[in-house]
């Protein structure tokens, strides 16, 4: 029982950890903030962490000279990157693999982007799911809403960059690039 007790605590102390997360990104929502994009991949990992433990997910990055940083609205980026993994969580489960990595990369690119992916060795996506996978309400997903990577894209591109998708086809994965401005774009700016 005290095994139990601790492990709840610990909980406990992990759901106050995110909750704080969201609070104070709420406040700064529809604001431009200069922050680092580590610091985004840090705080989107922790929003997943306990569901990363729990299926048994690797993570693995890879953050090629881009610490950099750079002004962006950072609600909406943290916000993409959360579904970004959690969806790679889900196809990772839905393939029945026993490793279960999620690579995430953070690169710089021509100086003027950076480029955020993540990457699963999960189901993969047919050819003809790529041209709408990023459509309003296209799910594959028995109890998905096909809201996430819709509002992602609308968000990467509010933002003066993209949200790509790659897939080799069924059974190898898929990797979801977020790419944006190092610069924001005059729109962006409030």
């Amino acid at each position: 029982m005290l095994t139990e007790l601790d492990s709840l605590g610990k909980n406990i102390e992990h759901i106050k950890d995110i909750v704080a997360m969201q609070q104070n990104y709420a406040k700064v929502s529809g604001v431009s903030e200069t922050i680092a994009p580590v610091e985004l991949i840090e705080d989107a990992l922790r929003m997943n962490e306990g569901a990363f433990a729990r299926h048994r997910v690797q993570v693995r990055s890879r953050i090629c000279g881009c610490a950099a940083n750079y002004p962006s609205r950072s609600t909406r980026c943290w916000q993409i990157l959360v579904n970004l993994m959690r969806n790679a969580k889900y196809a990772l489960d839905e393939s029945g693999k026993t490793e279960r990595p999620i690579c995430l990369r953070l690169e710089r690119k021509n100086g003027e982007f950076i480029r955020i992916s993540v990457t699963d060795n999960g189901i993969g996506i047919p050819a003809e799911n790529l041209t709408r996978i990023f459509n309003h309400g296209f799910t594959t997903r028995k109890h998905g809403h096909g809201f996430g990577l819709h509002s992602g894209a609308l968000a990467a591109k509010e933002l003066g960059g993209s949200l790509t998708v790659h897939s080799d086809g069924p059974g190898k994965g898929a990797t979801f690039t977020l790419e944006l401005p190092v610069q924001p774009t005059k729109k962006n700016e409030h």
